[in-house]
Protein backbone atom coordinates (compact mmCIF):
# COMPACT_ATOMS: atom_id res chain seq x y z
CA UNK A 1 0.00 0.00 0.00
CA UNK A 2 2.87 2.36 0.89
CA UNK A 3 4.54 1.64 -2.25
CA UNK A 4 1.20 2.63 -4.36
CA UNK A 5 0.78 5.77 -2.47
CA UNK A 6 4.18 6.80 -3.12
CA UNK A 7 3.68 5.91 -7.10
CA UNK A 8 0.65 7.62 -7.39
CA UNK A 9 2.20 10.81 -5.97
CA UNK A 10 5.16 10.13 -8.53
CA UNK A 11 2.31 10.21 -11.43
CA UNK A 12 0.28 13.14 -10.11
CA UNK A 13 4.28 15.26 -9.37
CA UNK A 14 4.82 14.54 -13.42
CA UNK A 15 1.69 15.45 -14.26
CA UNK A 16 2.02 18.99 -12.30
CA UNK A 17 5.27 19.53 -13.72
CA UNK A 18 4.21 19.22 -17.78
CA UNK A 19 0.81 21.28 -16.69
CA UNK A 20 1.34 24.94 -17.58
CA UNK A 21 -0.82 27.59 -16.52
CA UNK A 22 -3.78 26.90 -18.88
CA UNK A 23 -4.54 23.68 -20.27
CA UNK A 24 -6.55 24.27 -23.66
CA UNK A 25 -7.57 20.67 -24.06
CA UNK A 26 -7.58 18.09 -21.30
CA UNK A 27 -9.35 14.97 -20.35
CA UNK A 28 -11.39 15.54 -16.57
CA UNK A 29 -12.13 12.83 -14.54
CA UNK A 30 -14.61 14.40 -11.67
CA UNK A 31 -16.05 12.37 -8.50
CA UNK A 32 -18.34 13.76 -6.13
CA UNK A 33 -20.73 13.40 -3.47
CA UNK A 34 -24.56 15.14 -2.98
CA UNK A 35 -26.73 15.48 0.25
CA UNK A 36 -29.99 17.14 0.04
CA UNK A 37 -33.46 16.64 0.21
CA UNK A 38 -36.31 15.24 -2.66
CA UNK A 39 -39.04 18.27 -2.87
CA UNK A 40 -42.76 16.79 -3.16
CA UNK A 41 -43.63 17.55 -6.43
CA UNK A 42 -47.54 17.93 -4.98
CA UNK A 43 -48.71 18.07 -1.62
CA UNK A 44 -50.00 14.28 -1.10
CA UNK A 45 -45.90 13.11 -1.57
CA UNK A 46 -45.11 14.85 1.33
CA UNK A 47 -45.86 12.02 3.64
CA UNK A 48 -44.05 9.68 1.81
CA UNK A 49 -40.61 11.35 1.88
CA UNK A 50 -38.85 10.40 5.11
CA UNK A 51 -35.60 11.02 4.79
CA UNK A 52 -32.87 13.33 3.13
CA UNK A 53 -31.20 11.89 -0.22
CA UNK A 54 -27.14 11.03 -0.52
CA UNK A 55 -25.72 10.51 -4.36
CA UNK A 56 -22.77 9.46 -6.14
CA UNK A 57 -21.64 10.93 -9.23
CA UNK A 58 -18.84 10.50 -11.68
CA UNK A 59 -17.98 12.36 -14.60
CA UNK A 60 -15.63 12.24 -17.77
CA UNK A 61 -15.20 15.62 -19.76
CA UNK A 62 -13.12 17.30 -22.33
CA UNK A 63 -12.18 20.66 -22.23
CA UNK A 64 -12.62 22.39 -25.61
CA UNK A 65 -9.69 24.09 -27.33
CA UNK A 66 -11.19 26.73 -29.35
CA UNK A 67 -10.19 25.04 -32.20
CA UNK A 68 -13.75 25.71 -33.65
CA UNK A 69 -16.42 29.20 -33.40
CA UNK A 70 -18.96 27.89 -31.43
CA UNK A 71 -16.38 26.91 -28.11
CA UNK A 72 -15.43 30.74 -28.25
CA UNK A 73 -19.21 31.72 -28.41
CA UNK A 74 -19.82 29.81 -25.02
CA UNK A 75 -16.31 30.82 -23.66
CA UNK A 76 -14.08 27.04 -24.07
CA UNK A 77 -17.00 25.14 -22.41
CA UNK A 78 -16.78 21.32 -21.63
CA UNK A 79 -18.50 18.36 -22.66
CA UNK A 80 -19.08 15.10 -21.46
CA UNK A 81 -20.86 12.07 -20.00
CA UNK A 82 -21.91 11.44 -16.37
CA UNK A 83 -22.88 8.51 -13.96
CA UNK A 84 -25.17 9.00 -10.82
CA UNK A 85 -26.69 6.81 -8.23
CA UNK A 86 -28.03 7.17 -5.22
CA UNK A 87 -31.46 7.38 -2.89
CA UNK A 88 -34.66 9.35 -3.43
CA UNK A 89 -36.12 10.26 -0.23
CA UNK A 90 -37.70 6.70 0.77
CA UNK A 91 -35.75 3.72 0.23
CA UNK A 92 -38.78 1.24 0.76
CA UNK A 93 -40.90 3.28 -2.02
CA UNK A 94 -38.60 4.99 -4.34
CA UNK A 95 -35.86 2.90 -4.02
CA UNK A 96 -32.54 4.01 -5.57
CA UNK A 97 -31.63 6.25 -9.09
CA UNK A 98 -29.34 5.18 -11.51
CA UNK A 99 -28.46 7.46 -14.78
CA UNK A 100 -26.49 8.28 -17.26
CA UNK A 101 -26.47 11.70 -19.02
CA UNK A 102 -24.75 14.08 -21.05
CA UNK A 103 -23.46 16.71 -19.79
CA UNK A 104 -22.49 20.64 -20.96
CA UNK A 105 -20.45 23.19 -18.84
CA UNK A 106 -20.25 26.54 -19.30
CA UNK A 107 -17.43 28.93 -17.67
CA UNK A 108 -18.73 32.24 -16.06
CA UNK A 109 -15.28 33.04 -14.25
CA UNK A 110 -12.27 31.32 -15.36
CA UNK A 111 -8.64 31.94 -13.87
CA UNK A 112 -5.72 29.59 -13.68
CA UNK A 113 -6.80 28.90 -10.12
CA UNK A 114 -10.37 29.00 -9.76
CA UNK A 115 -13.63 27.95 -12.03
CA UNK A 116 -16.86 29.34 -11.68
CA UNK A 117 -19.47 27.45 -14.44
CA UNK A 118 -22.98 26.21 -14.59
CA UNK A 119 -23.21 22.85 -15.79
CA UNK A 120 -27.01 21.69 -17.92
CA UNK A 121 -27.12 17.70 -18.46
CA UNK A 122 -29.73 15.34 -19.25
CA UNK A 123 -29.77 11.68 -20.18
CA UNK A 124 -32.15 8.22 -19.31
CA UNK A 125 -32.39 7.34 -15.42
CA UNK A 126 -33.52 4.27 -14.08
CA UNK A 127 -35.54 3.53 -10.75
CA UNK A 128 -35.21 0.30 -9.10
CA UNK A 129 -38.87 0.77 -7.28
CA UNK A 130 -42.06 2.01 -9.88
CA UNK A 131 -45.28 2.08 -8.62
CA UNK A 132 -47.63 -1.10 -8.46
CA UNK A 133 -51.06 -1.21 -7.54
CA UNK A 134 -50.64 -4.19 -5.25
CA UNK A 135 -46.83 -4.13 -3.83
CA UNK A 136 -46.18 -0.31 -3.74
CA UNK A 137 -49.12 1.58 -3.87
CA UNK A 138 -48.06 3.85 -2.19
CA UNK A 139 -45.54 5.40 -4.47
CA UNK A 140 -47.75 7.91 -6.50
CA UNK A 141 -44.50 9.72 -7.92
CA UNK A 142 -43.07 7.20 -10.89
CA UNK A 143 -45.06 4.54 -12.93
CA UNK A 144 -42.11 3.62 -14.93
CA UNK A 145 -38.40 2.56 -14.30
CA UNK A 146 -36.85 4.35 -16.97
CA UNK A 147 -36.77 7.93 -16.84
CA UNK A 148 -35.97 11.36 -18.19
CA UNK A 149 -33.41 12.82 -16.14
CA UNK A 150 -32.58 16.38 -16.48
CA UNK A 151 -30.14 18.40 -13.86
CA UNK A 152 -28.85 21.70 -13.85
CA UNK A 153 -25.74 22.45 -11.54
CA UNK A 154 -23.81 25.92 -10.26
CA UNK A 155 -20.28 24.85 -9.24
CA UNK A 156 -16.84 25.77 -8.27
CA UNK A 157 -13.55 24.42 -9.04
CA UNK A 158 -10.65 25.28 -7.00
CA UNK A 159 -7.01 24.26 -7.53
CA UNK A 160 -4.91 24.67 -4.57
CA UNK A 161 -1.60 22.65 -5.29
CA UNK A 162 0.34 23.25 -8.58
CA UNK A 163 -0.80 20.03 -9.83
CA UNK A 164 -3.78 19.28 -11.99
CA UNK A 165 -6.15 18.48 -9.03
CA UNK A 166 -8.81 20.22 -8.05
CA UNK A 167 -11.94 20.72 -5.38
CA UNK A 168 -15.50 21.19 -7.54
CA UNK A 169 -18.31 22.00 -5.13
CA UNK A 170 -22.09 23.47 -5.75
CA UNK A 171 -25.12 23.15 -5.86
CA UNK A 172 -27.34 20.70 -7.88
CA UNK A 173 -31.07 20.35 -9.02
CA UNK A 174 -32.13 16.74 -10.29
CA UNK A 175 -35.18 15.97 -12.14
CA UNK A 176 -36.69 12.85 -13.08
CA UNK A 177 -39.80 12.07 -15.05
CA UNK A 178 -41.48 9.40 -17.87
CA UNK A 179 -43.06 11.67 -19.30
CA UNK A 180 -46.70 10.22 -19.32
CA UNK A 181 -45.61 7.24 -20.79
CA UNK A 182 -47.07 5.62 -17.75
CA UNK A 183 -48.85 6.71 -15.22
CA UNK A 184 -48.54 8.28 -12.52
CA UNK A 185 -46.26 10.94 -13.56
CA UNK A 186 -45.81 13.32 -10.52
CA UNK A 187 -42.11 13.20 -11.29
CA UNK A 188 -39.11 13.34 -8.29
CA UNK A 189 -37.29 16.92 -7.75
CA UNK A 190 -34.09 17.12 -5.94
CA UNK A 191 -32.03 19.96 -4.61
CA UNK A 192 -28.71 19.55 -3.18
CA UNK A 193 -25.09 20.41 -2.26
CA UNK A 194 -22.22 18.47 -3.78
CA UNK A 195 -18.64 18.25 -3.13
CA UNK A 196 -15.53 16.50 -4.68
CA UNK A 197 -12.53 15.96 -6.58
CA UNK A 198 -11.46 16.37 -10.21
CA UNK A 199 -8.38 15.18 -11.69
CA UNK A 200 -6.91 16.59 -15.35
CA UNK A 201 -5.05 14.58 -17.44
CA UNK A 202 -3.65 17.08 -20.21
CA UNK A 203 -2.49 15.89 -23.65
CA UNK A 204 -2.28 18.60 -25.51
CA UNK A 205 -0.07 21.48 -23.39
CA UNK A 206 -0.06 24.55 -25.25
CA UNK A 207 -1.97 27.57 -24.31
CA UNK A 208 -5.58 28.19 -24.59
CA UNK A 209 -6.19 31.05 -27.28
CA UNK A 210 -7.88 34.18 -25.20
CA UNK A 211 -8.97 36.14 -28.56
CA UNK A 212 -12.51 35.47 -30.18
CA UNK A 213 -12.57 34.25 -33.94
CA UNK A 214 -15.12 35.24 -36.25
CA UNK A 215 -18.44 33.73 -35.76
CA UNK A 216 -20.82 34.04 -39.29
CA UNK A 217 -24.20 32.84 -39.12
CA UNK A 218 -27.35 32.98 -41.39
CA UNK A 219 -29.96 35.85 -39.69
CA UNK A 220 -32.10 35.75 -43.03
CA UNK A 221 -35.58 34.04 -41.49
CA UNK A 222 -35.55 30.33 -41.60
CA UNK A 223 -38.52 28.04 -41.63
CA UNK A 224 -38.76 24.76 -40.37
CA UNK A 225 -41.05 21.68 -39.89
CA UNK A 226 -41.02 18.29 -37.90
CA UNK A 227 -43.83 15.24 -37.70
CA UNK A 228 -43.36 14.41 -33.74
CA UNK A 229 -45.11 11.31 -32.38
CA UNK A 230 -45.56 10.15 -28.71
CA UNK A 231 -46.48 7.84 -26.29
CA UNK A 232 -49.25 8.52 -23.78
CA UNK A 233 -50.66 6.96 -20.88
CA UNK A 234 -54.34 9.16 -19.04
CA UNK A 235 -54.41 7.35 -16.12
CA UNK A 236 -52.95 4.36 -13.46
CA UNK A 237 -56.64 2.49 -13.54
CA UNK A 238 -56.77 2.99 -17.53
CA UNK A 239 -53.69 0.90 -18.51
CA UNK A 240 -54.10 1.93 -21.92
CA UNK A 241 -51.50 3.95 -23.67
CA UNK A 242 -52.68 6.24 -26.87
CA UNK A 243 -50.55 7.28 -30.02
CA UNK A 244 -50.15 11.25 -30.35
CA UNK A 245 -49.11 12.63 -34.01
CA UNK A 246 -47.93 16.54 -34.01
CA UNK A 247 -47.22 18.66 -36.91
CA UNK A 248 -44.74 21.60 -36.18
CA UNK A 249 -43.89 24.49 -38.41
CA UNK A 250 -41.49 27.07 -37.20
CA UNK A 251 -40.12 30.69 -38.33
CA UNK A 252 -37.68 31.78 -36.76
CA UNK A 253 -34.45 33.92 -37.33
CA UNK A 254 -30.67 34.17 -35.74
CA UNK A 255 -30.53 36.98 -34.01
CA UNK A 256 -26.70 35.92 -32.41
CA UNK A 257 -24.11 33.33 -32.19
CA UNK A 258 -26.07 31.45 -29.41
CA UNK A 259 -29.92 31.67 -30.38
CA UNK A 260 -32.98 32.09 -33.09
CA UNK A 261 -35.97 33.58 -31.82
CA UNK A 262 -39.32 33.17 -33.79
CA UNK A 263 -42.52 31.36 -33.43
CA UNK A 264 -44.66 28.88 -35.18
CA UNK A 265 -48.19 26.47 -35.02
CA UNK A 266 -48.76 23.32 -33.80
CA UNK A 267 -51.03 20.76 -35.38
CA UNK A 268 -51.85 17.54 -32.26
CA UNK A 269 -53.79 14.72 -33.29
CA UNK A 270 -54.00 13.54 -29.71
CA UNK A 271 -57.41 10.42 -29.27
CA UNK A 272 -55.96 10.32 -25.28
CA UNK A 273 -58.55 13.53 -24.95
CA UNK A 274 -61.81 11.00 -25.73
CA UNK A 275 -62.01 9.21 -22.58
CA UNK A 276 -61.28 12.75 -20.50
CA UNK A 277 -64.37 14.24 -22.16
CA UNK A 278 -66.97 11.67 -21.95
CA UNK A 279 -70.02 12.08 -23.83
CA UNK A 280 -68.24 14.10 -26.26
CA UNK A 281 -65.54 11.74 -27.71
CA UNK A 282 -67.23 10.88 -30.51
CA UNK A 283 -66.91 13.80 -32.51
CA UNK A 284 -63.61 13.53 -33.99
CA UNK A 285 -62.77 17.29 -34.13
CA UNK A 286 -62.69 17.73 -30.16
CA UNK A 287 -59.13 15.44 -30.28
CA UNK A 288 -57.66 17.58 -32.39
CA UNK A 289 -55.75 20.69 -31.10
CA UNK A 290 -53.95 24.02 -32.25
CA UNK A 291 -51.14 25.67 -30.56
CA UNK A 292 -49.58 28.77 -31.39
CA UNK A 293 -46.10 29.85 -29.58
CA UNK A 294 -43.00 31.55 -29.12
CA UNK A 295 -39.82 29.67 -30.10
CA UNK A 296 -36.01 29.98 -29.19
CA UNK A 297 -33.37 27.82 -30.20
CA UNK A 298 -30.07 27.80 -28.04
CA UNK A 299 -27.12 26.49 -30.48
CA UNK A 300 -24.36 24.89 -28.13
CA UNK A 301 -22.78 23.53 -31.01
CA UNK A 302 -23.24 24.10 -34.44
CA UNK A 303 -25.07 20.51 -35.08
CA UNK A 304 -26.51 20.19 -31.14
CA UNK A 305 -29.01 22.68 -30.30
CA UNK A 306 -32.07 22.96 -27.55
CA UNK A 307 -34.91 24.34 -28.30
CA UNK A 308 -37.87 26.31 -26.41
CA UNK A 309 -41.49 26.74 -26.75
CA UNK A 310 -43.50 28.48 -24.60
CA UNK A 311 -47.58 28.25 -26.39
CA UNK A 312 -51.30 28.19 -25.37
CA UNK A 313 -54.26 26.89 -27.91
CA UNK A 314 -56.30 28.71 -29.88
CA UNK A 315 -58.51 25.03 -31.03
CA UNK A 316 -58.67 23.12 -28.11
CA UNK A 317 -61.92 21.61 -26.99
CA UNK A 318 -60.41 19.92 -23.86
CA UNK A 319 -60.13 22.28 -20.93
CA UNK A 320 -59.48 20.51 -17.20
CA UNK A 321 -60.70 21.96 -14.42
CA UNK A 322 -62.48 25.25 -16.13
CA UNK A 323 -59.51 26.18 -17.27
CA UNK A 324 -59.95 28.97 -19.51
CA UNK A 325 -56.60 29.59 -21.06
CA UNK A 326 -54.31 26.62 -21.43
CA UNK A 327 -50.91 27.10 -21.41
CA UNK A 328 -47.74 24.44 -22.81
CA UNK A 329 -43.89 24.39 -22.82
CA UNK A 330 -41.19 22.28 -24.09
CA UNK A 331 -38.08 21.79 -24.02
CA UNK A 332 -35.65 19.17 -25.87
CA UNK A 333 -32.50 18.82 -28.29
CA UNK A 334 -32.35 18.87 -31.60
CA UNK A 335 -29.34 17.30 -33.90
CA UNK A 336 -29.10 19.09 -37.11
CA UNK A 337 -27.25 17.21 -40.25
CA UNK A 338 -25.85 17.98 -43.70
CA UNK A 339 -27.20 21.79 -42.42
CA UNK A 340 -30.88 20.95 -43.61
CA UNK A 341 -32.31 17.67 -41.75
CA UNK A 342 -32.68 17.14 -38.13
CA UNK A 343 -33.70 14.83 -35.29
CA UNK A 344 -35.33 16.33 -31.77
CA UNK A 345 -36.45 14.91 -28.83
CA UNK A 346 -38.80 17.30 -26.56
CA UNK A 347 -40.74 17.16 -23.13
CA UNK A 348 -44.03 18.75 -23.53
CA UNK A 349 -45.84 19.62 -20.40
CA UNK A 350 -48.73 21.93 -19.16
CA UNK A 351 -47.52 23.76 -16.44
CA UNK A 352 -45.34 21.56 -14.14
CA UNK A 353 -47.67 18.65 -15.25
CA UNK A 354 -45.94 16.37 -18.47
CA UNK A 355 -47.86 15.72 -21.30
CA UNK A 356 -46.02 13.69 -22.81
CA UNK A 357 -41.81 13.05 -24.85
CA UNK A 358 -42.00 13.62 -28.25
CA UNK A 359 -39.85 12.46 -31.26
CA UNK A 360 -39.49 14.49 -34.06
CA UNK A 361 -37.66 14.71 -37.56
CA UNK A 362 -37.87 17.47 -39.47
CA UNK A 363 -36.08 19.69 -41.96
CA UNK A 364 -35.02 23.81 -41.84
CA UNK A 365 -35.52 25.53 -45.36
CA UNK A 366 -33.52 28.83 -45.60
Amino acid sequence: MKQFCILVLIVLSGFGLKAQSYNSYFNQFELKMHYGLTIPHHEHMSYIINSNVAIAELNYSIKTDGSKPWHHTWRFPEIGVGYLIGGLGNINVFGFSQSVFILFGIPIVETDNLIFKYRLGGGLGFISDKFDYRSNYYNVAIGSHFNAHLQFSVLADYKPFDIPLYLTGGLTFNHFSNGAIETPNLGLNQITANLGVKYLYSIYTYSLPKQQSQYMYNSELELSAYYAAALKENSTYENKKYFINSLIFDAASRVSKKRSLGGGINVIYDPSLRPLMEDEYKNLTNIFRLGIHAFQELYLTDELSMPFYLGTYILNSYKPEDKKVLIYSKIGLRYTFEDIFFVNINLKTHASVADYIEFGAGLRLY
